[in-house]
């Protein structure tokens, strides 16, 4: 039997829109016991006298897989119905565990982060609020991280006038939070890193912002982590359509590919210009799924610009795509490495990894200070140190996976900040000063039976050399360090390109890979 904390329509307090109406709840770390009051009109707290109490019992044990150790074992997922015109640039509290209205309202926006939240955000607990133009925002927050959703309006506005259903999940053995608004996933968050991410306190919901009512009705608290089905089902009870990326219904035969470092969130042109102009790239290049880099506070915005759902792994990384992602996969590091599993087509799964290794050492630096003498095995051995080590740690946490490729393909794609020893031979000296390179990175990604997708459709690197790096400098050293990688018998490359012009100026310093990939059935 399912158990939930719910608060019916109609439960709503009149007080004061800072602390509003209560629904009490009891967290206990392994089996909780939930209560609700219910009654005909404001929520009673259980032990004031002539409330009427439910008691439900909570799942039997903890799931079977073994959840984050650093992780509170408990999953939950909240969910209301809102409706509201409000309007307000302070990002107050809609529903909340904790104190949100209480933190400072602080513009977070530089190069490594974008908008405007509430100091309150990192305080154990979690809290949804009215964002920015009438959309909609979400925290959690373990005491010192935070991780905020803070799209744009008109994709994520809620503040129109219409029901909205905003629903969000934690899976502490998943390590992912779903966020959901009206019946579709529209992103996933991964956990990693993060603790305690409920107060202990009873939640709190608006009553009013401004003058403006807000109603808000069914909110429930449920233990376990409701599914995206389960949340398009609410849905549905009350709307017929749902507007999301969706399976198809054919097998799907060719798949775009986007590798890409967008340059501090694609905002160094400016926070609008900056977005439009990395959206409008992503769109012009037609790509299915984009493997990001240095997402860095705007994946919100250029996924509700796309209309695709997204994956972040962390503040670097992030994964967007037209179609359903089903699962996450929390290897190695959180900043350099992380991926999912989308659902193509009813039988149909491919897994996506996206990944940023070590910018250090500077090569291009030493190849370019013509000064000072370079060899190969000064070359290789600082690669060593840190991008060659890297890759041969997340090779060996990703075996098993590719042991299982030729029945689910698998994709790394993403700034290897590493030349290809494919691109440094025999042929292409008078280029590197004179040096061939069996450059590890690369030829450690070979060994493991990944195909360079762009290498093997150009297989000359003197007369196509792809370089990637960097078309917003003249002075920059010119090399190919960002790669769509294939892993798996049933893909095929067979189309390559890299793109790095787009008017009135390119909006990265990375030049973007796309690969259109057959997969065979």
């Amino acid at each position: 039997m399912s158990a939930r904390t719910r608060v019916s329509p109609g439960a709503r307090s009149q007080a004061s829109p800072l602390r509003p109406s209560v629904a009490q709840l009891e967290w206990r770390p392994l089996r909780p016991l939930w209560r609700v009051a219910r009654s005909s009109s404001n929520p009673v707290i259980p032990s004031s006298p002539g409330g009427s109490l439910e008691f439900e019992q909570v799942y039997d044990r903890l799931p079977d897989r073994q959840a984050d150790q650093h992780m509170e074992p408990s999953a939950f997922t909240v969910s209301f119905w809102l409706c509201t015109t409000a309007s307000s640039s302070d990002l107050p509290v809609l529903v909340s565990d904790k104190d949100w209205n209480g933190g400072d309202r602080a513009d977070v926006t530089s190069h490594h982060d974008f908008g405007v939240t509430r100091t309150s955000g990192s305080e154990p607990g979690w809290a949804i609020a009215l964002g920015l133009d009438g959309a909609w925002a979400w925290n959690v927050g373990d005491g010192k991280n935070r991780l905020d959703y803070r799209p744009p309006a008109p994709a994520q506005m809620v503040a129109d006038g219409d029901w909205h259903l905003l629903a969000f999940s934690v899976d502490p053995t998943l390590v992912e939070a779903r966020l959901y608004r009206d019946g579709v996933n529209v992103a996933v968050y991964s956990l990693a890193g993060l603790t305690k991410l409920h107060s202990g306190e009873p939640p709190t919901q608006a009553a009013v912002i401004g003058e403006t009512p807000v109603q808000i009705e069914d909110l429930r608290i449920e233990p376990g982590a409701e599914s995206p089905a389960d949340i398009e089902h609410r849905w549905r009870q009350r709307q017929v359509s749902v507007s999301a990326p969706r399976v198809a219904t054919a097998r799907v035969s060719r798949l775009r590919v986007m590798a890409w470092n967008i340059w501090h969130g694609g905002r160094r042109d400016g926070d609008g210009a900056g977005l439009t102009a990395t959206i409008d790239a992503i769109r012009t290049a037609g790509a299915d799924v984009v493997a990001m880099q240095e997402t860095y506070g705007s994946g919100a915005h250029i996924a509700a610009g796309l209309g695709f759902s997204y994956y972040l792994r962390s503040s670097n990384l992030s994964v967007m795509s037209r179609y359903p992602i089903v699962a996450t996969h929390d290897l190695y590091e959180p900043f350099r490495f992380g991926g999912v599993t989308l659902q193509l087509s009813p039988d149909q799964r491919l897994k996506l990894f996206s990944l940023w290794i070590h910018y250090l050492p500077d090569y291009g630096g030493r190849m370019k200070d013509v000064d000072t003498e370079v060899t190969e095995a000064l070359l290789l051995a600082e690669e060593m140190e840190t991008r060659g080590r890297e890759i041969d740690q997340i090779l060996a946490l990703l075996q098993p996976t590719l042991a299982q490729s030729d029945k689910v393909p698998v994709i790394v794609a993403g700034d290897f900040n590493s030349p290809s020893h494919l691109d440094w031979g025999e042929d292409t000296r008078p280029r590197h000063r004179d040096l061939v390179v069996d450059w590890p990175v690369s030829r450690s990604m070979e060994r493991a039976g990944f195909v360079d997708a762009f290498r093997h459709l150009h297989p000359d690197p003197v007369s196509v050399p792809g370089f990637t790096w960097s078309p917003r400098s003249e002075t920059s050293w010119k090399d190919r360090i960002d790669y769509v990688y294939l892993h798996g018998s049933s893909l095929r490359p067979v189309s390559a390109t890299v793109h790095d012009e787009q008017a009135p100026r390119w909006p990265s310093d990375h030049a973007a890979v796309v690969v259109d990939v057959e997969i065979a059935p």
